[in-house]
């Protein structure tokens, strides 16, 4: 359970639920099909970036909290788990209204199509609407499981590393890499001072 609830693993769930949910909203949600006698215009057709455009905003904004756990400390995870968790139910909110209202989803595009708030004729929703609201669910999930598994993630830098360059200090010169003699250059130190 512990490594499936890496922070790599985790990470890349993120990642993989923000891209359906972006896939997802590039397809035609909405099909509206006109009456003949209200306009010349036999059908509209909708897609999720103009039926929920903040699906799209939301699924980016999981991809940038994906790649800032990678980089991020403690405190930070921990916002970004809650912040994914607040996306993941605007995202599952967007496409469950698109679903069960597609008139009301695709209001905006039929006015700027015709001209007219409301016209008569048939809308039906296809399944992509069901896709956002599974990407949705992952990510809601994803920003449980950083909640639950951040607190065990370690970042390792090469500033957590203090006591591997005091020891490489500490090494006759033969036993040196020179890796650790970079380590000590980068951090003002000569590496070369206690050969002297």
């Amino acid at each position: 359970m512990r490594k499936l609830l890496s922070l790599r693993n985790v990470a890349l769930f993120g990642v993989a639920a923000a891209l359906l949910g972006l896939w997802a909203a590039t397809r035609t949600w909405v099909v509206v099909t006109v009456e003949a006698t209200t306009v010349q215009m036999p059908q509209i057709v909708v897609d999720g970036s103009q039926a929920a455009p903040a699906v799209t905003a939301l699924c980016v904004v999981v991809l940038a909290g994906a790649l800032a756990l990678l980089i991020g400390r403690k405190v930070a995870r921990y916002v970004i788990g809650g912040v994914n968790l607040l996306a993941g139910g605007g995202v599952l909110a967007a496409g469950l209204t698109a679903f069960l209202d597609p008139q009301a989803a695709a209001a905006g595009a039929v006015a700027e199509a015709t001209g007219l708030r409301e016209i008569t004729g048939s809308y039906v929703a296809n399944s992509w609407p069901m896709v956002v609201i599974v990407a949705g669910v992952l990510i809601i999930v994803q920003g449980l499981a950083v909640l639950f598994a951040a607190g065990n993630w370690v970042k390792n830098t090469k500033y957590d590393r203090v006591t591997e360059q005091k020891n490489a200090t500490n090494r006759p010169a033969a036993t040196r890499d020179s890796i650790s003699d970079w380590e000590q250059l980068s951090s003002g130190e000569d590496p070369t001072g206690a050969e002297r």
